[in-house]
């Protein structure tokens, strides 16, 4: 429609969508999800009890507290080094068809070759557990900065996987003990 000669009449409005009702779901949820967590956390004071709370509980003053045992600390132990061809005989500290026992309070490797670098998991032929007796076999042999001993297993359960155990740690922790 265009507009006539001497009509004084507004240009008419576009129409206009009608207006769509309100979407209460999110305020809903969120009211819904506060005043279950405030139930929860009511229910669970009634249920544990809300036992009041002083100072020096929080200072931990008023029961004996956990301290830590002592730590002795141990230096490195020096290996010697080896001969050209990685014998290491003159190092004995155990002699073979000799009974030690796995000192620590973890596993130990057993390994189908003495070292440790750079080896696959299948190198690993067995473990020692914390206070198992080995029989030492041969050696010793120095690999890895580590003495090393051709050990069998004497624990019940072990077999007779013979393989190499590390005599100390490279931090100079004692794997091996009478």
């Amino acid at each position: 429609m265009s507009a006539q000669p001497g009509d004084t009449s507004p240009p008419a409005a576009p129409p206009t969508a009608p207006r769509r009702p309100r979407n209460w779901f999110w305020p809903g949820f969120a009211l819904g999800f506060l005043l279950l967590a405030t139930l929860t956390c009511t229910a669970s004071v009634f249920v544990t009890g809300l036992n009041p709370l002083d100072i020096s509980d929080l200072g931990g003053q008023s029961a004996a507290a956990w301290t830590p045992p002592p730590v002795t600390p141990t230096l490195p132990a020096a290996v010697p080094e080896a001969s050209a061809d990685g014998d290491a005989s003159a190092l004995g500290a155990y002699s073979p068809g000799e009974q030690v026992r796995n000192i620590t309070p973890s596993l130990v490797n057993i390994r189908a070759t003495p070292g440790y670098l750079g080896k696959p998991a299948g190198d690993v032929v067995a473990q020692a557990m914390p206070g198992d007796a080995v029989e030492i076999v041969d050696g010793p042999v120095v690999a890895d900065n580590l003495t090393w001993w051709r050990v069998r297993p004497l624990a019940p359960g072990a077999g007779a996987a013979e393989g190499w155990m590390a005599e100390a740690t490279a931090s100079g922790v004692q794997i091996m003990g009478r």
